[in-house]
């Protein structure tokens, strides 16, 4: 006589319905066991940092220009061909922004031993920004020798730069300018030790934001010209010395391929940025 399975045999088969209450309690445990180690695991494991901005800009040669640059040489930007080029816009005489992003550039280029790389700052005021202002901003950044070339010109010079590249120059008229630029001499000459050149990374924090909403948020369209909807100024000397800038890295054919805003610039991710441009052919 056969073996009767449990299943087969009335008096051994479980109640009807317990089949599935306890599959349904295996699973209830099972999810338990996993949710919980799910819990430990997600309060002892580490968030990754979110990745830092980049925009990548239409993949086509750079807009060529010629411009002087602080020793007053005519600079293009096909002498730069051969090598990897970080491009931005600054001012001289501004104490706050631009000597941070001046100086994560710089950071980034003595990281990567400043060959084969070089730095192109086109100027935002036309005013200010002199050739021997510009030279001493270059010293207290530290570049590498022969990686930096502040280019400078009249408004007219630099005007095509500026709309080829998106690029909102200062609004302070020639007085504001002058005056700002004075002001600038007259910190540099008081404080001697900030004319001394900087390798530690320059901090810059952009101040808190207003809680309330600007008066143009509701306008259909924003008015350009008005910079006072963004918020509060970041620069220092006010919105009439706000200007758009970004990092444009433009590889060794000329072709241009990344770019960084200024709240995404951080010398580590710029060498390696550098770096792999660099390795290719």
């Amino acid at each position: 006589m056969a073996l009767l399975d449990r299943t087969d045999d009335p008096e051994q088969a479980p109640p009807k319905g317990a089949a599935p209450i306890r599959r349904l309690a295996l699973v209830a445990l099972m999810c338990l066991v996993l949710g919980g180690i799910g819990g430990v695991f997600a309060a002892t494991a580490t968030r990754p940092e979110p990745a830092a901005a980049r925009f990548i800009p239409p993949r086509q040669q750079a807009y060529d220009f010629s411009l002087r640059n602080q020793d007053g040489r005519r600079t293009s930007l096909a002498d730069g061909r051969g090598k990897v080029i970080a491009m931005t816009f600054i001012y001289a005489t501004c104490r706050d922004l631009c000597p941070a992003e001046g100086s994560d550039i710089a950071q980034a280029m003595r990281m990567v031993g400043g060959r084969g790389v070089e730095a192109y700052v086109i100027s935002v005021d036309p005013i200010g920004d002199t050739p021997q202002r510009v030279r001493d901003w270059l010293n207290r950044r530290a570049f590498p020798a022969g990686a930096g070339q502040y280019l400078i010109g009249t408004r007219d010079e630099l005007r095509p730069v500026w709309i080829h590249y998106g690029i909102a120059p200062l609004q302070a008229s020639r007085k504001e300018a002058e005056a700002a630029a004075a002001g600038a001499d007259a910190f540099f000459t008081a404080n001697p030790q900030y004319n001394q050149p900087q390798t530690q990374p320059f901090h810059y924090e952009v101040p808190p934001q207003p809680t309330t909403t600007p008066s143009g948020a509701d306008d259909a369209y924003p008015d350009p010209a008005d910079l006072a909807y963004r918020g509060r100024a970041r620069h220092v000397a006010g919105w009439d010395f706000e200007h758009s800038a970004y990092v444009l890295l433009i590889d060794k054919h000329g072709t241009q391929r990344l770019g960084i805003p200024f709240e995404a610039l951080e010398p580590r991710s710029l060498a390696r940025d550098l770096r792999a441009l660099l390795a290719e052919p």
